[in-house]
């Protein structure tokens, strides 16, 4: 059991530190349009669809790394008022909510992406690629990624929780 715990948060971790080149990658390719656009008046027709792909990417893929390190939204006036026993029963209902949700999505997703895989899809622009197919595939990776990540922090122990810093969302 923890050995998985282990091996989940460092795959999760991982992959959210290499989304970091897909968004400079994004980056140089938004500056590499712009001087193609405004200096030498020559635009490109596969920057913008390609950023939009790094993008995508990187953000489904920094989900598990998100989750693992639990750095989402949270409002801690709850875990200020209610004790530390209260507050992490309340933590391992919230991720076995999470979980059903998440299932019920991969569930959903699953379909249209195996359709996809039989007759790929493409944007229908000048460049043309085959976005759709990619980003639906990839959308079933990541919240498979995000639901396993999520059963590793389910089988996590509670940890002692820090002193209250304020109220606010952190």
């Amino acid at each position: 059991m923890q050995a998985y715990v282990e091996i989940m948060g460092k795959s999760s971790v991982f992959l959210g530190k290499v989304c970091g080149v897909f968004y400079l990658a994004a980056i140089g390719l938004s500056l590499y349009e712009v001087g193609m656009r405004y200096l030498l008046g020559a635009p490109t027709s596969w920057t913008s669809e390609t950023i939009m792909v790094l993008v995508a990417t990187a953000w489904m893929l920094c989900v598990g790394a998100v989750t693992q390190q639990r750095r989402h939204i949270t409002v801690t006036t709850m875990e200020i008022l209610v004790g530390e026993a209260l507050w992490n029963r309340m933590k391992k209902v919230a991720i076995v909510l999470s979980m059903i949700g998440v299932a019920g999505l991969l569930f959903m997703i699953w379909g249209p992406m195996v359709k996809v895989l039989k007759a790929p899809q493409t944007t229908g622009s000048a460049f043309d690629p085959y976005a759709p197919t990619y980003v639906k595939t990839m959308l079933v990776g990541s919240v498979a990624l995000y639901f396993l990540q999520l059963l590793a922090n389910l089988m996590t122990p509670a940890a002692k929780r820090p002193a209250p810093t304020g109220m606010g969302v952190e």
